[in-house]
């Protein structure tokens, strides 16, 4: 039979390729898929390989199941993945679209636009029990324990959300205040920063994206700016021209959600280990993994290696005849870093510290933790204070506490445990011990013995709180005013500190009475800090801030007679050391930011 030959093409204007021949182009034919299927299966055990990533579920959940890559994107990670583990792991990136990448070091998908917005990735073998129905992650479960005993308590100002689903930023909202004038300002009869007024829309962006950035700075217009660790608007002409601001959490609430019961899963078998879920399975097959994979055997020592070839020939002659090559070794994974936890030695309530990122945690109200705060507050309210509260009109029995949430900032605390070694190092091991501090308990949370570490009191506006919290203290704006300088204050007492705090539509700042506008029902915010005293300095009799006296003018710590330096100062009280001295109640102050770390935002009402 003849040959049918396909009809000849008709060139057209601007046909290049039908005018230099009759015959159709043949374009080149797509690579093989042969590879890619290669790719995907293990060499040794020849099961397949898939790549998951971690989805919500359709009931509410958020990163409980468990979803396969599609082909192509799994042959790019598979791709990728390998080629990480041939460079030294240089490689450990791999851009998924325009908008997010995977990271193979800490196997997660993150957003470029936002790191911290990531989902867990996963990479498993296909196993014969496995079927196509989405399940809870071995990781995902990991983070949810983890959520049920901290993150579901947990509160961060730095909006870091470990999803990478835009749905969650609207979770919260935060609301940026200044302090302005009622009235129309002193001029017109009115008042001065006495009310707080909302900044609009666009400008509370810049400052929260300036905030979660953690910039010191954050610009408003031409001629403002904020400075975020000393929560004030300033102006660029002239910075002491300034005026308080305050941020505000706003909770939205959430779009109900059509309830979804949930399946009980089959209750295991005991007695035959039947019943057991998927994750269960994956769980043991992780354990078979981590066993196999064993480091290489060391060599032996002289006195042993006569009486171990004997033993080991025999069993290489019994194996050599059915057992061919050993196929190349898998390379093992490199050992995980240590946690964080290792690196920077934080306290020991610190939840869960496994990244550098600045963390609030609620405490448990139930845990001894928040007991001994809120025996620490009724225990330390001296009685005079209830009879006069001298700031305001709102008297108390009892200072209550409503919550307690612990500050975990990895940077400021590496800093400050720095500087209590370094005044531990210097005092040649141990600092002379100062006695009867009110707040020394054996139920807190341990101290440094050594540096003089106590946990006191220090009371703000509620406004400032978490400035100084995730910036630290900043002693260029301290008063010379007080009485022992410009230093940072702190007391024992926690109605002493009492006096200085304000919430609510409250704009004063510090000791100043009359100008106090705090209800009854406001829950007031008082700040909890570890503070190193280390060498300090007993100022039983008070030498006078006037000029020409010892303290006018101060910005640092005294000095001995021999050129050294105090570490702090402690302004005795009437109740120690009599009448001569001056205060009421001791003061403690340090001139050095290093040495204070604000541990706690407590939260408290005056309660009649």
């Amino acid at each position: 039979s003849k040959k049918i030959m396909p009809p000849k093409r008709k060139a057209r204007d601007g046909d290049s390729t039908a005018a230099a021949s009759t015959t159709p182009a043949v374009t080149p034919a797509p690579a093989p898929t042969k590879v890619d299927d290669d790719i995907l299966v293990d060499k040794k055990t020849k099961k397949p390989i898939k790549w998951y990533w971690a989805g919500d579920s359709k009931g509410g959940g958020h990163q409980d199941v468990r979803i396969v890559y599609s082909g192509d994107v799994s042959v790019k990670l598979e791709t990728a993945y390998q080629d990480y583990l041939r460079n030294t792991k240089k490689n450990k990136e791999l851009k998924l679209d325009a908008e997010r990448y995977v990271d193979f070091e800490d196997m997660v998908q993150r957003r470029y636009d936002d790191v911290k917005k990531q989902r867990t990735v996963e990479r498993l073998l296909e196993g014969t029990d496995t079927d196509t129905t989405p399940t809870p992650s071995k990781a995902i479960e990991k983070r949810a324990k983890h959520g049920k005993d901290s993150d579901s308590d947990y509160v961060s100002s730095d909006s870091d959300s470990d999803s990478d689903d835009d749905s969650s930023d609207d979770e919260y909202v935060a609301k940026w205040f200044w302090a302005g004038d009622s009235g129309g300002g002193p001029a017109k009869g009115g008042g001065h920063q006495d009310i707080w007024l909302e900044y609009d829309a666009a400008t509370s962006s810049i400052l929260e994206k300036g905030f979660a950035a953690s910039e010191k700075k954050v610009k408003v217009d031409k001629e403002r700016f904020v400075d975020m660790q000393n929560m004030l608007q300033r102006r660029y002409d002239d910075e002491t021209k300034r005026r308080g601001i305050k941020r505000e959490d706003v909770k939205v609430p959430k779009k109900k959600k059509k309830k979804t019961k949930a399946k009980k899963p089959a209750p295991a078998d005991k007695g035959k280990g039947k019943g057991k879920s998927k994750v269960d399975s994956d769980e043991e097959r992780d354990k078979k993994k981590k066993k196999a994979v064993t480091p290489p055997p060391s060599k032996p020592s002289s006195s042993s290696s006569s009486s171990s070839s004997s033993s080991s020939s025999s069993s290489s002659s019994s194996s050599s005849s059915t057992t061919t090559t050993a196929p190349a070794p898998t390379p093992a994974p490199a050992p995980a870093p240590p946690p964080v936890v290792n690196l920077i030695k934080c306290p020991s309530t610190w939840t869960h510290p496994d990244s550098m990122d600045y963390r609030e945690v609620t405490v448990d109200s139930s845990g001894d933790e928040f007991k001994w705060m809120k025996e620490l507050f009724h225990n330390t309210i001296w009685p005079g204070h209830k009879v006069s509260p001298g700031l305001s009109p709102i008297y108390y029995s009892t200072l209550d506490v409503t919550r307690v949430v612990r500050v975990q900032n990895p940077m400021h605390w590496m800093r400050y445990r720095s500087r209590r070694d370094h005044i531990i190092d210097s005092a040649g091991g141990k600092c002379t011990y100062v006695t009867k501090v009110l707040t020394a308990s054996p139920r807190s949370p341990p101290v440094e013995g050594a540096a003089n570490e106590f946990f006191l009191f220090h009371g703000l506006n509620s406004a400032n709180a978490t400035g100084i919290c995730k910036f630290g203290f900043d002693p260029r704006y301290c008063s010379l005013d007080g009485m022992y300088g410009a230093g940072l204050y702190f007391a024992e007492n926690s109605s002493k500190s009492n006096q200085y705090s304000h919430s609510g539509a409250c704009t004063a700042v510090g000791f100043k009475p009359g100008a106090c506008r705090c209800a009854q029902s406001d829950e007031l915010c008082m700040l909890v800090c570890r503070v190193t005293l280390g060498d300090t300095l007993i100022e039983n009799v008070f030498r006078g801030n006037s000029p020409g006296q010892f303290w006018h003018g101060r910005r640092t710590e005294p000095a001995k007679s021999g050129g050294a330096i105090y570490n702090s100062v402690l302004g005795e009280s009437k109740i120690n050391y009599g009448g001569s001295a001056a205060l009421q109640l001791r003061e403690y102050i340090v001139y050095e930011s290093s040495q204070v770390y604000p541990e706690y935002k407590v939260y408290y009402k005056r309660v009649k």
